[in-house]
C-alpha cells in the first residue's frame, strides 16, 4: 500500500512539473521574442488624382480657299504644322483688276491735264470753280486706284500665335497654346485650387510641374451630378491630344508624434521586430508629414 501511495505522489509532481514547464517555457519564450509594442498604421495621404488631356486654349479658322471666283491663290507661307505668329502672312490671293486699274489711272491723268491747263494760263477767278473740281475728281480716281490695287492682292494673316493644322477636309486652323484641360463633379470641386501646385504625370510615366490656372464657375453637364471644366499650366509643350495624370500636391503621410523617436527617425515594425528608418518630413503646427520614406500600411512603433 505504501509503495502504491509512493507511485501516485510521484505521477502527481511528475505533472506538476510538465504543467509548470509548459506555462514558465511559453512565458519566458513570449518574453525573450516578442514584445507587446504599441504602434501606429499609416494612412493613406490626402492627394487626389484627376484626368485631363492636352488642348489648344485658343482655336481661329483660316481659309487659303478664294472669296470670288475672279479671285486665285498666289501664294502659301505657311504648311501644316507649323508654328505661326500673330500676324504672320500665310496666304496671298490675287484678282485680276488690270482694266479697272487702268480706266482710273486714265481718270487721274485726266484730271491731272485740266490741273496743269489751268496753272499754265491765264485763269478769271471765275474759273476756280471748275479747277475746285477737277482737284476733286483727281482725289477720288487716287482713292479708286489705292481701292483697287488692294482689292487685286489680299493677304491672310494668323490672327493668333499658335500652329496651323489643316484637317482632312481641307480646313486650316491656328491652334493656340497647348494647356491640359480636366473636368470634376461638384463634390471634388473644392478639390481644384486655383493657383495649387500640381504634378503632371505623362503618357510614357514622366512627371513635370504644373498648377491649377482656371477652374469654371459655371457647370458643362449637370445630369444628376454636375461636372465642371479646369485647366493646368505648365512650361512644357505638350502635344495635342495627350492623355495625362494630375497628381495634387500634398502634405504628406500624417503620424502623431509619439512615432518621432528622433530627427526624422522612425521604428517600422515588421514581422515583430521594429527596424530603424529615417524619413523626410515637416512638421507643421503639432503635426509631422512624412513626404518620403513610408506608405500606406507601414506600422510605427510608438513611444
Amino acid at each position: 500500500m505504501k509503495k502504491i501511495k509512493i507511485a501516485i505522489w510521484s505521477i502527481n509532481v511528475i505533472l506538476i512539473a510538465i504543467i509548470l514547464f509548459l506555462v514558465l517555457g511559453n512565458g519566458f519564450k513570449n518574453n525573450n521574442n516578442k514584445v507587446d509594442y504599441k504602434t501606429y498604421t499609416v494612412q493613406r495621404d490626402n492627394t487626389d488624382y484627376f484626368n485631363g488631356i492636352v488642348q489648344e486654349n485658343d482655336k481661329q479658322a483660316v481659309s487659303d480657299q478664294p472669296k470670288t471666283e475672279d479671285e486665285t491663290l498666289a501664294s502659301t507661307h505657311v504648311i501644316s504644322g507649323q508654328k505661326v505668329t500673330k500676324g504672320q502672312v500665310l496666304f496671298t490671293f490675287y484678282r485680276d483688276m488690270s482694266s479697272d486699274i487702268a480706266s482710273a489711272n486714265a481718270e487721274i491723268q485726266q484730271a491731272q491735264l485740266a490741273i496743269q491747263a489751268y496753272n499754265s494760263s491765264d485763269k478769271q477767278t471765275a474759273d476756280q470753280i471748275e479747277l475746285s473740281k477737277n482737284q476733286e475728281l483727281l482725289a477720288q480716281a487716287q482713292a479708286k486706284v489705292n481701292k483697287l490695287n488692294k482689292a487685286q492682292s489680299r493677304t491672310v494673316t494668323a490672327p493668333i500665335s499658335g500652329t496651323y493644322f489643316k484637317d482632312e477636309a481641307g480646313r486650316g486652323y491656328i491652334y493656340g497654346a497647348p494647356v491640359i484641360e480636366g473636368n470634376v463633379n461638384e463634390y471634388s470641386l473644392d478639390k481644384i485650387k486655383l493657383g495649387a501646385n500640381v504634378t503632371v504625370i505623362k503618357n510614357d510615366g514622366k512627371k513635370i510641374s504644373g498648377n491649377y490656372e482656371q477652374k469654371d464657375a459655371i457647370p458643362y453637364s449637370t445630369h444628376n451630378v454636375s461636372y465642371y471644366h479646369f485647366r493646368v499650366a505648365t512650361d512644357d509643350k505638350l502635344p495635342y491630344g495627350m492623355h495625362v495624370q494630375i497628381k495634387t500636391e500634398s502634405d504628406g503621410y500624417k503620424i502623431p508624434s509619439k512615432a518621432v523617436w528622433s530627427k526624422n527617425t522612425v521604428y517600422v515594425l515588421k514581422n515583430d521586430k521594429k527596424h530603424k528608418k529615417h524619413v523626410t518630413m515637416t512638421k507643421k503646427d503639432q503635426d509631422y508629414y512624412v513626404i518620403d520614406g513610408l506608405k500606406a500600411g507601414d506600422k510605427l512603433v510608438l513611444k
